[in-house]
């Protein structure tokens, strides 16, 4: 379906997403959104690794199963990136944006556009990240309560839910529940430790027990990954690990701690070598990058040097593919690190960030408020009256007519559906008002931090940052801000080891801004 794109050896999955609501008139339809969709990753070089369709049939569809799979499906890495047709097929809102691109963003997920480069307005992307930080402060501060109690627990020796390790059984001592010896499978998993510390392969020992019939709790044979697992999991020596801490003698003890790390000694020195090649680089502008001279996106590349040491860079898609663009490769430290540097100095003054703060409340004010909230109940109590007024008329109407029906009243059943989720979200969101003082002092902790980390970097990318376009000595920046155009300059960083571009030019940092915002 795509053409495979390797960023460091390593290919960059993503998943399609089409949504279709059957009372949007002008709509794209899902045949429609699926080819944009194909054709852009194709264009990027993504590998597709799944689709996911919500088809507004009926009201069912409305809980948006496909959605909510694609949600949990994104927890076991697969893909790194959600592709939509317009931001609005991923979520009705602002506010569900902002959730679901928080959970996806715990993953390592982004969600990209194929037919814009941000959502509706400048001040709205603003806002959606405030919202998307409320929702991981939220979020994180609910995750650590939950550590905290299950962190007594634990050093209580109580086990604190989840499926039994493979050997264990979960008994209730008390009131608490612990880890103990499965008299059955215990002695299995004391074979492969013994097994593995004489030298026999996993594979060999995975055989082995296949032979003897053993399966995993899904009832499957088992796996090199399982097995890698088992052999790594301290509770087998009776020592619970929880965020980095280890409590000991919160569970029985299956092996002995000799054989333990000496199996320990021997799974590090057979992966050390493999997994030393192995460096995923994330390229934080992928997606908001492209090429000055011919517009064409600039994609991640790595190459060794002389001695051995890779480096990492952007490179454009038409130079690679096809050879018809002269545009020389930008070092992918430097570039990033020149991005958040010009933005943190751009957007940062006083009367900048006065002013992005007016503006982010009155964006506010305009999506949240109690005349959305009345239209909203006033289109619901609207879309009632319809279809009562159809259920009256089956009394009177030919039977032939009661498909048809039938049809229209799941159509309005649809819309009220996702009108009434639409009023949820908005209700809530209504509950929080912010004023210019909080949200001048929020961007201001935001943009606090070290311009060499990659945190911090992308942080500043995610939010400011609408898109680039790089030439071989300027860049031009276009921010999600008024006003957010900047031509910079590229000036070398001589001492800057990893920075420096590759050219001797003797160029000066000039900033400028246009009087109003344009979008590319």
């Amino acid at each position: 379906m795509a053409a495979t794109h390797k960023l460091n050896n390593e290919r960059i999955n993503v998943v399609h997403y089409y949504r279709y609501s059957s009372h949007g008139q002008q709509e794209q339809s899902i045949e429609g959104q699926a080819r944009d969709c194909r054709a852009y990753s194709e264009r990027m070089g993504y590998t597709v690794v799944g689709e996911y369709i919500d088809r507004a049939l009926s009201a069912k569809t409305d809980a948006r199963p496909e959605f909510r799979r694609m949600i949990s499906d994104a927890s076991k890495k697969q893909f790194q990136y959600v592709i939509v047709w317009k931001l609005d097929r991923f979520a009705r809102n602002r506010f569900d944006s902002a959730i679901h691109k928080a959970t996806l963003k715990k993953y390592g997920v982004k969600v990209l556009s194929v037919t814009e480069n941000i959502a509706d307005t400048p001040d709205g992307i603003l806002l959606e990240g405030i919202l998307e930080s409320m929702a991981e402060h939220y979020s994180a501060n609910l995750a650590e309560n939950i550590r905290r109690g299950q962190r007594e627990s634990i050093l209580k020796g109580a086990h604190v839910g989840g499926v039994a390790p493979f050997g264990f059984k979960s008994v209730k001592e008390g009131d608490k529940l612990r880890l103990v010896a499965d008299e059955t499978n215990a002695p299995i998993i004391k074979y492969v430790f013994d097994e593995y510390a004489k030298g026999v392969p996993k594979k060999q020992i995975m055989e082995a027990l296949t032979a003897r019939g053993l399966l995993n709790s899904k009832g499957n044979t088992l796996s090199v990954s399982c097995l890698q697992n088992a052999l790594r999991n301290k509770k087998y020596i009776g020592v619970y690990m929880y965020r980095g801490e280890q409590v000991e003698g919160a569970c029985d003890a299956l092996i002995d701690e000799e054989t333990f790390n000496k199996v320990q000694e021997m799974l590090d020195s057979r992966s050390h070598g493999k997994n030393a090649k192995r460096v995923r680089q994330e390229y934080l502008l992928r997606g908001k990058v492209f090429c000055g001279h011919c517009g064409s996106p600039l994609t991640g590349e790595s190459g060794a040097g002389k001695h051995g040491k890779v480096y990492f860079y952007y490179t454009c898609s038409e130079r690679k593919k096809r050879h018809a663009c002269d545009k020389k490769n930008e070092k992918k430290d430097f570039l990033e690190w020149y991005v958040v540097e010009q933005t943190i100095e751009h957007i940062l003054s006083a009367d900048r960030i006065a002013d992005i703060s007016a503006r982010v409340v009155a964006e506010y004010d305009k999506n949240f408020n109690d005349t959305r909230i009345k239209e909203y109940e006033r289109q619901v109590k609207k879309l009632d009256g319809e279809v009562n007024t159809l259920v009256d008329s089956i009394l009177t109407m030919p039977k032939k007519a009661h498909a048809k029906i039938g049809e229209k009243i799941e159509v309005l059943e649809t819309q009220k559906a996702d009108i009434e989720l639409n009023l949820v979200s908005l209700r809530i969101s209504n509950g929080h008002r912010f004023t210019k003082e909080q949200i001048a002092a929020w961007i201001k902790n935001f943009c606090r931090g070290d311009e060499l980390d990659a945190d911090f970097q992308r942080r500043i990318i995610d939010l400011f940052i609408n898109c680039v376009y790089v030439y071989d000595n300027k860049i031009v920046l276009y921010y999600n801000v008024e006003g957010g155009k900047q031509v910079s300059y590229i000036e070398p960083c001589s001492g800057a080891d990893g920075l420096a571009p590759d050219n001797d030019e003797d160029l000066r940092v000039a900033a400028c801004s246009d009087s109003e915002y344009s979008s590319p």
